[in-house]
């Protein structure tokens, strides 16, 4: 059983969406408190009744419900008897199943289908009470004493996730809690390598240590401390191991290479917690939810864990992260952008686009993903150069007014402005003539070229093939570099006999150097009319 689409109301940042998911993997990327975390959770919620590991019915607060709807509902408050419909929370997972026995309507867009719907709504029993208390005014907010929280099947049954078709773990590397993944494993290889009597022998031993432990002097000693000194009531209170069925079950743990697992880095943590769930067999776990897998890993291990994903067979996967490596090796078109409450899909990204990022992933496309506005140069010395022309026309830097300049080589345009197309994103895109716009610019961006969101800025004299030439020329007099120019690109004079051509020469082979020069120089130089141009798109 797979989840082939979600619709979420009312949860955190999330009003109302729905929006398909893959049967493999998928990837979620957004800005901070975008709601890829919420999306997580309320699979979570779906496929195991837990948040947080703890049942969600004992966490219903009103914090949980869309800060907007909480807001109109506490503003309606005060226009009573006009007071707004209590709100509810639904998560509602469509799936797919050979088991006809999930399929029904209850659902809310009315599809037979299978799947499971989890409802956070005000208990009708209430109603009195709630009635009584809004006429005398004393609801100040969404009263969630008064909801119940219900788990059913489209077909109407009740959940029970002991026997649900769906298993999921939950690997959250941005905290230090191995507890569930770990214990699975102790677990599953107590019932696989020992026979139920040794397992019962094991019980027996954990309670002869439990006896002799209460019976050592020193605990006695305790015991008897605490029982004068310390007292509920009248009721006389002791110290002592637990005592559980399973107990000892908990009190075992892993160890990699004689390391207790808790005192090995936190990175390795991760890795062999991901390593695990994706290692449990399908009948015990077929969906795995990842909050930011690259948390700590060193790029060798994060190569490593993008493999035993990709590797994977038989579970659905979502993963929330930042990297640009994991989203571009595990393919693009599982990518999920999560902004302002909605959900889209890059699935429609051509083939030989996420083929691309798949083969070469270094490059930062989640960059282009997320800004809102967005320049792509082709080199660090046309980002150093577009940098400091924007510091000298507007006093600061693109970063302080949101603009993001992206280096991506001339070669990766055409796969950003794929990006840009299917997020219809405006881009403004700077890049060399090379000394042929016909060939270089109208024929090899001639599918790009008449897009309302691209924007082409390049130098319009062939015969300045490159930024070099190009900003040389725009600060020459009579084909004589002027004298600011040389002080911008000098250190301790070296410029400044130099002619026009020994000048363009130290530039083509000092390409970072020189922009670098320039954009610490205390002087001002100019630039060409298409770099400025480009820079006022955004004005």
């Amino acid at each position: 059983m797979i989840i082939s689409k979600l619709h979420i109301e009312n949860y955190k940042q999330l009003r109302c969406v729905t929006f398909t998911v893959n049967p493999d993997i998928n990837i979620f990327v957004g800005e901070n408190d975008s709601g890829k975390s919420t999306i997580l959770e309320a699979i979570s919620i779906l496929s195991s009744g837990k948040l947080n590991g703890y049942a969600f019915d004992k966490q219903i607060k009103a914090n949980l419900f869309n800060i907007d709807v909480r807001n109109a509902y506490k503003a309606s408050l005060s226009q009573y008897p006009n007071v707004n419909e209590l709100p509810s929370m639904i998560f509602e997972a469509y799936c797919e199943t050979d088991e006809a026995i999930y399929s029904g309507t209850n659902n809310s867009l009315g599809e037979n289908c299978s799947g499971i719907r989890v409802a956070v709504e005000f208990n009708p029993e209430y109603t009195p009470t709630y009635k009584k208390l809004l006429a005398a005014g004393e609801i100040f907010d969404i009263p969630v004493e008064f909801y119940t929280v219900s788990y059913k099947y489209f077909n109407g049954d009740i959940v029970t996730y002991r026997f649900c078709p769906i298993k999921a773990v939950f690997i959250d590397t941005t905290k230090n809690d191995y507890s569930s993944v770990v214990g699975r494993f102790v677990t599953e290889n107590i019932a696989t390598y020992l026979s139920p009597q040794e397992q019962i022998d094991l019980c027996t031993a954990y309670r002869k240590s439990r006896y002799d432990f209460h019976n050592n002097e020193i605990v006695k000693k305790l015991n008897q401390s605490v029982k004068e000194n310390v007292r509920i009531g009248n009721r006389a209170l002791t110290i002592d191991l637990k005592e559980e069925v399973d107990e000892w079950k908990k009190q075992l743990s892993v160890v990699v290479d004689e390391t207790p697992f808790e005192n090995v880095g936190f990175g390795s943590q991760n890795t062999i917690k991901i390593e695990l769930a994706l290692k449990n067999s399908t009948e015990q776990v077929n969906m795995v939810l990842m909050e930011e897998p690259e948390n700590n890993l060193s790029f060798t291990n994060m190569a490593k864990l993008v493999q035993h994903v990709q590797n994977t067979v038989g579970k659905q996967v979502f993963i929330s992260t930042h990297s640009s490596f994991i989203s571009n090796k595990l393919n693009l078109g599982n990518l999920l952008l999560v902004n302002n409450g909605e959900i889209t899909s890059l699935k429609d990204l051509p083939d030989d686009t996420t083929r691309y990022f798949k083969k070469l992933p270094g490059y930062d496309t989640l960059r282009l993903v997320l800004a809102e506005k967005i320049i792509l140069v082709e080199g660090p010395t046309d980002e150093l150069i577009v940098q400091r022309a924007y510091l000298d026309m507007y006093g600061k830097l693109p970063a302080a007014d949101g603009i993001d300049i992206i280096v991506v080589g001339s070669v990766a345009f055409k796969r950003y402005c794929d990006i840009a197309i299917l997020l219809n994103k405006k881009v403004v895109i700077i890049t060399d003539n090379d000394g042929c716009i016909k060939e270089k610019i109208e024929e090899k961006y001639k599918e790009y070229l008449g897009k309302d969101n691209l924007v082409f800025f390049y130098e319009k004299d062939e015969a300045l093939n490159t930024i070099e030439p190009s900003v040389l020329a725009a600060n020459c007099e009579n084909g004589i570099p002027s004298e600011v120019f040389k002080r911008a690109i000098s250190i301790n004079g070296s410029m400044m006999n130099k002619s026009r051509d020994e000048i363009l020469n130290f530039m083509l082979n000092n390409k970072a150097e020189w922009a670098m020069r320039v954009f610490d120089s205390e002087e001002k130089i100019n630039y060409p009319e298409y770099i400025q141009n480009a820079i006022k798109e955004f004005s």
